[in-house]
């Protein structure tokens, strides 16, 4: 009787899901698949919402059933092996074209419209890797992967973008060009993006935007900032090189911690004495390593921390900074300075005009009321901006997960946060509207 209710129902959405290929029971499809499905039928009936968005709704226990196969078996970065075989084959069973793209994780779907005109090439991508962290979700499909969680929402991401295939397959014969469907590694580990784009992958777009959970907006709303909206992400190493010696005799060492401090301590107003008022900018120092004894002056001492910066100026300025600050503390004790200075990603600065687009995209699809403003901006990093810098045209935007009744919504990288089912549609229902919009 169970499998009975588990083919009616999914037949009856017209879902094409195969349990072996999900890795888990026929059972869990069902209940997982009877549970969302009812609460869409609420969904549906309480809001006045586009045929985009009612078809959507209908895809929500085939999305919901996948993340929750995601979430059960999390991934870290550049180790999303399973995630990618999933992904693979959600993808060519709708028959969308898998591109011939050298990754080591990761998956680059092609869909072609079919209706003639001018052939733009835009893309859409999910990142799909989870935290090294334990999940404290306490739902049935919690990990099974010891300290790994999907506790930023990729696993949500992830069911989106198949979504969203799965309605663009339906939907070619009213889009033209072709839109790329990047399914990321490692945004985690911030270094997926530059895998995506090293392979030329993105090379032939024009545009690219992602979507991300946000806890702090409700279900069934996005928000989006224009113009710099992340900061970028840098971190530093200094060596402060002395001489050890006797703590007693510290007139025949010289002390690297007393440069080291010296150092640390005008590292912390560097933003406020040298960067102007108006940008935001944040340097601090996060670890400190030296000495083994109460008695013995080390020979050296370490110490570093991160760097953020909404301007890419500014990022030049503060590196500079952090390097003319360690030099003339080592040279005011008489130590020697070595400074490593690592770059991660660039600011994410969303264009304008393709803001405009998506959130046109998200009024039409979701509703007028469905935009929200977004505070901002924050500092944060997302790699994500690795493909505005290069292709100098994306967005990201956020898409709200909260029920109305969270007073305190769990944040993202808690070991208690669990990416929302009843998000899953309005993220699928706007990106789609986006394609069909922009490749008329």
């Amino acid at each position: 009787m169970q499998i009975y209710f588990c083919i009616h129902v999914l037949s009856a959405l017209n879902i094409q899901l195969s349990a072996i290929s999900l890795r888990i029971p026929l059972g869990n499809i069902e209940s997982q698949a009877r549970a969302v499905s009812l609460g869409g039928v609420e969904k549906l009936a309480a809001v006045n919402i586009s045929e985009l968005l009612t078809r959507a709704q209908a895809l929500k226990p085939y999305c919901a059933a996948i993340r929750h196969t995601i979430h059960q078996h999390p991934e870290p970065s550049f180790q999303e092996s399973e995630t990618t075989a999933l992904i693979r084959g959600e993808l060519e069973r709708m028959g969308v074209e898998i591109l011939p793209v050298d990754l080591p994780t990761g998956v680059v779907g092609a869909i072609r419209g079919t209706k003639p005109g001018p052939g733009r090439i835009t893309a859409l991508r999910a990142d799909i890797d989870a935290l090294k962290m334990p999940d404290l979700c306490g739902k049935a499909y919690a990990s099974q992967n010891e300290g790994v969680a999907h506790a930023c929402g990729h696993d949500g991401h992830t069911a989106i973008l198949l979504g969203v295939a799965k309605l663009l397959m339906e939907e070619r014969t009213h889009f033209s060009g072709t839109v790329k469907l990047v399914f990321q590694p490692a945004e985690e580990g911030i270094g997926g993006a530059r895998i995506i784009i090293d392979a030329g992958a993105v090379d032939d777009v024009e545009s690219i935007v992602c979507l991300h959970g946000w806890p702090y907006l409700k279900v069934g709303e996005i928000g989006a900032l224009g113009g710099k909206y992340m900061a970028s992400a840098d971190s530093f190493k200094v060596k402060m090189i002395g001489q050890g010696g006797h703590g007693c005799r510290p007139y025949k060492a010289v002390n690297p911690i007393t440069a080291a401090a010296s150092a640390i301590c005008a590292l912390s107003n560097l933003p406020a004495n040298e960067v102007v008022t108006a940008e935001q900018s944040v340097v601090s120092v996060c670890t400190v390593h030296g000495g083994s004894a109460f008695n013995v002056i080390p020979d050296t001492v370490e110490f570093g921390g991160t760097v953020r910066a909404l301007d890419p100026q500014v990022r030049d300025q503060l590196e500079a900074g952090i390097r003319r600050i360690a030099a003339g503390a080592a040279e005011m004790y008489g130590c020697r300075a070595e400074v490593v200075y690592i770059r991660g990603v660039p600011p994410l600065i969303n264009d304008p005009a393709l803001l405009d687009e998506v959130l046109a995209a998200g009024e039409k699809a979701l509703g007028k009321d469905a935009v929200r403003p977004l505070d901002g901006p924050v500092m944060g990093a997302e790699d994500f901006s690795l493909y505005i810098e290069k292709l100098k045209k994306g967005v990201f935007f956020r898409l709200g997960t909260a029920e109305e009744t969270d007073s305190e919504p769990v944040a993202l990288h808690n070991s208690h946060f669990d990416f929302n089912d009843e998000a899953i549609p309005y993220g699928i229902a706007t990106m789609v509207q986006l394609v069909l919009d922009q490749h008329q």
